[in-house]
């Protein structure tokens, strides 16, 4: 059977010219020049890995991260990480780390700087959110959402979630779905029967029968038809609405 080759790791020079042409490509460019830029990072990416990894100090067992270049993201201070991310999908400006059995945030910068302090009994990365999957108190069986700052956005009641759509993150609890606008971090508990919405339109709530949307900044449930129709809902921002 085949072996897969191993990438090797880039110099210092290939990982500045990485992030320059990923900077490149986050200008206003012509199609030429988009097309041209794309095409070195995608072969920078199919020549080199481009991800951090953990290392380990032999005096102590502790671990930290580097950079593909070996450059320390975090010292090795820490007994483990759920997610180390890239240079490139995944570029973290903090790691969630394990200390004394317990998980908290720190900056990826090689300071050692805690965002976080250690109180999680997990925290998992979930990039397509910007969040954390968070579980503490004990409790195995539900989780919440914390944000890269440690914050609470989300209570430790969840069961399960479902990928973002248009920054809507569905949550599940007990059969009932409510969820997440990841840009605003405004959320609504699991309360409605369903929750259903395409990509460019706002998601429409199910409760009792009755279909409507959720007003983001007060949580109140409108009919479709009230919010429709009744000019004091103009402007208002429901989950999630759509914008061109």
């Amino acid at each position: 059977m085949e072996q897969e080759t191993k990438l090797p790791r880039p110099s210092l020079e290939v990982l500045k010219e990485f992030k320059s042409l990923l900077d490149l490509c986050g200008r206003e460019l012509t199609e030429e020049q988009s097309f041209e830029a794309m095409e070195k990072l995608n072969s920078l990416i199919g020549h080199y890995d481009l991800s951090n990894y953990v290392f380990e100090d032999p005096a102590t067992g502790k671990k930290g991260v580097k950079n593909p270049v070996g450059q320390i993201l975090l010292p090795a201070e820490y007994e483990g990480f759920t997610f180390e991310g890239d240079c490139y999908a995944s570029r973290m400006s903090q790691v969630a780390a394990m200390k004394n059995g317990k998980y908290g945030i720190v900056a990826a910068d090689g300071t050692g700087r805690v965002i976080c302090d250690f109180r999680f009994d997990l925290l998992k990365w979930y990039p397509y959110a910007g969040l954390y999957i968070a579980w503490w108190d004990g409790d195995e069986s539900h989780f919440g959402l914390v944000n890269p700052k440690g914050e609470v956005v989300v209570p430790n009641v969840m069961e399960k979630y479902y990928e973002p759509m248009n920054g809507f993150m569905q949550l599940e609890r007990d059969g009932k779905f409510g969820g997440i606008d990841t840009s605003t971090g405004y959320f609504v508990m699991p309360e409605y029967d369903s929750v259903e919405g395409d990509i460019d339109e706002n998601m429409i709530f199910h409760k009792d029968g009755v279909e409507g949307y959720v007003v983001e900044e007060t949580g109140e449930f409108v009919p479709k038809e009230v919010f429709e129709e009744d000019e004091k809902y103009d402007g208002v921002l429901v989950y999630n609405m759509f914008v061109d």
